[in-house]
């Protein structure tokens, strides 16, 4: 359910006695709904939550971010509240980028560091290519996205429902595809990556380039398959990520199981 207080966030699995938040920011176009069935798998210590930015779901007639540089200061404020205790970041496909540079945006302001950097389908920064998605003709575009497999087909198969999702995944994909990478010490927290061994937005390669983006403990899990692997493997994934927050913690402070 939506957080009356604040827009930004959907509160998928409230935990009123949680050790930890799980931040989870979606892929090109997609909302909060995108991880609303994680919340069975995770442990009950983990208060799930999920970022609605402005063009999806209930903020549908808002005017989309197109640039990072814009969206993630406007971010970290709507989340002043959750980053005051302890919290992890999650991002999919283009959202594990926007929660690489919240994750370096709060910890350069000197706010409190996620205790976890997840993410899942998606290149080191550093080896980040340019691609012009975000240009393409409504067809060809409907086209990359089914390739991918993250839009279901009842979306991209009716052109009034692509009309009304259309301009928030342009607008993800401007984000991405404006964004450039710039020389930055490594983060002085863990990073966890998930990816597939044959999908074809990212190599193996572009995933354990993330080792030189953290200090931190690193881990790299890959799954049989393509981009469609986050669905397919979706509870351990889940798994993983609760397993990892928990081994990054004291003793009495780790989520419980």
């Amino acid at each position: 359910m939506s957080d009356p207080r604040n827009p930004w966030l959907a509160r998928l699995r409230p935990a009123a006695d949680g050790d930890v938040t799980l931040v989870c920011l979606p892929h090109a176009g997609a909302g909060a709904a995108a991880f609303r069935e994680w919340a069975g798998d995770l442990p009950s210590g983990v208060d799930l939550c999920g970022i609605r930015l402005p063009g999806r779901e209930s903020r549908l007639r808002e005017r989309p971010h197109t640039r990072l540089a814009e969206l993630v200061p406007v971010l970290a404020d709507a989340l002043a509240a959750v980053v005051d205790r302890p919290y992890a970041l999650l991002g999919y496909c283009s959202g594990a980028l926007t929660a690489y540079e919240l994750a370096d945006h709060l910890i350069a302001a000197g706010r409190r560091p996620p205790e976890l950097l997840a993410v899942c389908a998606f290149p080191a920064p550093a080896l980040v290519e340019p691609t012009e998605v975000h240009t393409l003709p409504t067809d060809q575009l409907a086209g990359h996205l089914k390739g991918l497999g993250i839009v279901p087909d009842a979306i991209l198969a009716d052109p009034a429902l692509f009309g009304m999702f259309e301009p928030g995944v342009r607008a993800d994909y401007e984000v991405l595809e404006t964004w450039r990478h710039r020389a930055r010490p490594p983060l002085p927290i863990p990073i966890s990556v998930f990816g597939g061994d044959t999908d074809p937005s990212v190599t193996v390669e572009e995933l354990q380039g993330w080792r030189a983006a953290t200090t931190g403990t690193f881990t790299l899990r890959v799954y049989p398959g393509g981009h469609g692997f986050f669905t397919a493997d979706r509870r351990a994934i889940a798994h993983g990520v609760a397993a990892d927050i928990a081994a990054g913690r004291p003793a009495d402070l780790a989520v419980a199981r």
